[in-house]
């Protein structure tokens, strides 16, 4: 009886605790709907240095539920060159800690890319890029991050503190290639969300 009462106790601790840590993220964009308002920037077709073509809903690959965001990129190698999406959207993100997204490119993409996250903040529209970069894995998930608390280094050319997390107007999902590689192809973007 003592045994069972033990078990019944840890599970129901292990259920509890489970539930807790499925609350503390919220998935604000997981394409299951479609776009969900992310769109390629008007000014981005027009600079020969970010070469992504279009995007739509693919159910190729998800990190979450069944659907994700597709960019169909085209990187000739050689130079800088970066893909980039978009949402114009007032957040106010003051009751979490972290951003973050999950990006994809396929198990035949090259070696080399590389994925970043690009806030809009405050009323100037101040444009906050991240101070580092992730490395993407050929068929693999990788998870794209950035720390919203007060103080972080996380964000470059900026003081991170309750103003800039309150007031974010934009989010924006960078991938690049560095000079290497060349690569043609698509990249997945999934479960952008928020982590208290």
């Amino acid at each position: 009886m003592k045994k069972m009462l033990l078990a019944v106790i840890a599970v129901s601790v292990l259920f509890a605790w489970t539930a807790v840590g499925t609350a503390e993220e919220e998935v604000l964009f997981g394409f299951e709907q479609g776009l969900e308002g992310w769109e390629i920037p008007d000014w981005a077709f027009e600079k020969p240095d970010h070469v992504q073509k279009e995007i739509k809903s693919s159910d190729k690959y998800a990190s979450e539920g069944i659907s994700s965001l597709e960019i169909d990129t085209e990187f000739p190698g050689g130079k800088w060159t970066g893909a980039i999406v978009e949402i114009m959207q007032f957040f106010d993100w003051s009751a979490y800690s972290e951003v973050a997204c999950d990006v994809y490119i396929p198990a035949d993409a090259p070696v080399g890319l590389k994925a970043t996250v690009i806030l809009t903040v405050g009323d100037s529209w101040k444009w906050v890029e991240m101070s580092r970069s992730f490395d993407l894995i050929p068929g693999e998930w990788v998870t794209v991050k950035g720390d919203l608390m007060p103080g972080s280094i996380d964000w470059r050319r900026v003081q991170v503190d309750e103003t800039f997390r309150k007031d974010v107007r934009k989010m924006d999902i960078r991938v690049y290639s560095n000079n290497q590689p060349a690569y043609t192809g698509p990249v997945y973007v999934d479960n952008i969300r928020v982590v208290k």
